[in-house]
């Protein structure tokens, strides 16, 4: 009997430190679980392949986004750690909705991976043009503002030295003297639209766009207000838009020193009335900045067959300073042609997927919004009218378009309908048309809205 109590009172004491050694287990996974909750995401959630430090999400699999998720912590973090998120940026003022309210997407602001433009990348540099790009990211909103107020001083100093060089005939004959200083018909490409609640038909854009997308669409630069309806082809392939009262169009190409030696004569009488010429392009890897072996030619026969004439570089800038070199180039381009053209200069940043190491790829939207309005204030500077090409994805989720909202656009879409809202001048709808007078059997096919004379 004297065991038998021993043991009995063995037992209690070992159930007992038993219940005290599990209350202390959980406890410790209790706060550790809530350190876990509470603690900021690390740096390495934070920083882009790129060095910025604009937030990408987590893998949506990861034990915390799962257990914010599940518990609702994004506010109550806001306001332990005495900020916002960081991977909300701040909307544009100016910006509006397709309700006419201020604000803009949370999912647009962080940027997508689906970005580039639509046109085939050079072939000198050996890729393809792409619909995406890894993790591009937008620009924060601050800079933004400032640099748009610093472009919109430049273009008022710019138009001041205009009215200035009228007054005086002897400047007036210096600019007719160099052709690098002869102005393009800006009159006819600043169409001066001011953002505003969309109409019926801009909505139902818009709508498509956000179906299509799964997600808010901010209207941050000027809608578009052409009708698709219109749309349609020829018997040769090329668009036709006849039935609106507001624009007509004129068919168009771009051209490179790929499509060969042109017989002009013959691209004219097929109904082309302009053309973009390639200057030159930067290589992909190594950033070297080269001309065009065919520009001069192509810019002088063009314009003698009757065609209007624009120029444009296909870009890897990197920095502010290399896409103003990228503006140079063009300008020595058209200086050295001898001819006054008449239509845009041309920036184009092309993304390009298949080619991991384009040094383009991995800028923020940020530097890519600076590299466009640098290039743009080059050119503008010189007396030329500039233009920036991309696509939807380019539009929506790399460019600050509220930086751009002077400039005109060349957009690539080889949908029919076209997919973007926003306002464009010029588009590439084809890349892979056939042109008499031109050797090369993939041509890019374009046209320009013009508005009709009242």
């Amino acid at each position: 009997m004297k065991n038998h109590s021993n043991t009995t009172g063995d037992k209690k004491i070992s159930r007992r430190a038993c219940t005290i050694t599990i209350i202390i287990l959980l406890c410790l996974l209790l706060a550790c679980g809530v350190f876990v909750i509470l603690s900021p995401a690390s740096p390495s959630d934070q920083t882009g392949p790129d060095g910025s430090t604009a937030a990408q999400e987590a893998p949506s699999g990861s034990m915390r986004t799962r257990l914010y998720n599940w518990l609702g912590m994004d506010s109550i973090l806001a306001i332990l750690h005495g900020k916002e998120e960081s991977t909300v940026v701040k909307a544009d003022p100016s910006a509006v909705t397709i309700s006419g309210e201020t604000g803009s997407s949370p999912q647009a602001d962080k940027g997508s991976s689906e970005a580039g433009a639509a046109k085939p990348a050079d072939k000198s540099t050996g890729g393809t043009a792409a619909e995406k790009a890894p993790a591009a990211e937008t620009g924060t909103a601050g800079k933004a503002q400032t640099s748009a107020e610093g472009a919109s001083a430049a273009k008022t100093e710019g138009s001041a030295k205009e009215d200035s060089a009228k007054k005086d005939p002897q400047k007036e004959k210096s600019k007719e003297e160099d052709p690098k200083k002869e102005s393009a018909k800006k009159d006819i490409f600043k169409k001066e639209k001011e953002i505003s609640s969309p109409t019926k038909l801009q909505k139902k854009y818009i709508r498509a766009w956000e179906n299509w997308h799964m997600r808010d669409f901010t209207v941050n630069f000027p809608l578009h207000n052409y009708n698709w309806k219109y749309l349609s082809y020829d018997e040769s392939g090329k668009l036709r838009y006849e039935g609106d009262k507001e624009y007509t169009i004129r068919n168009g190409i771009d051209v490179s020193e790929f499509q060969g030696a042109i017989d002009w004569k013959k691209v004219k009488k097929a109904g082309y009335d302009f053309v973009f010429v390639r200057a030159g392009h930067r290589t992909m890897h190594t950033g070297d900045l080269q001309r065009d072996n065919r520009a001069i030619k192509n810019i002088r026969r063009a314009k003698k067959a009757g065609l209007d004439v624009g120029v444009y570089v296909f870009s890897q800038a990197i920095t502010e300073e290399e896409a103003r070199e990228e503006a140079e180039l063009c300008l020595d381009v058209i200086k050295d042609s001898g001819v006054e053209i008449t239509l845009p200069v041309v920036f184009d940043p092309e993304i390009v997927i298949e080619d991991y190491y384009a040094r383009i790829n991995y800028i923020s939207g940020e530097q890519f919004t600076d590299n466009a309005v640098a290039f743009s204030e080059t050119v503008e500077k010189a007396g030329f009218t500039p233009a920036i090409y991309a696509n939807c994805s380019t539009e929506t989720d790399i460019l600050d378009m509220s930086r751009l909202k002077g400039s005109i656009i060349w957009y690539a879409d080889y949908g029919l309908p076209p997919e973007s809202p926003y306002d464009f001048t010029f588009w590439q709808y084809s890349n892979l048309g056939w042109v008499e007078g031109i050797p090369e059997t993939e041509t890019d096919l374009n046209v320009w809205f013009v508005e009709k004379e009242e």
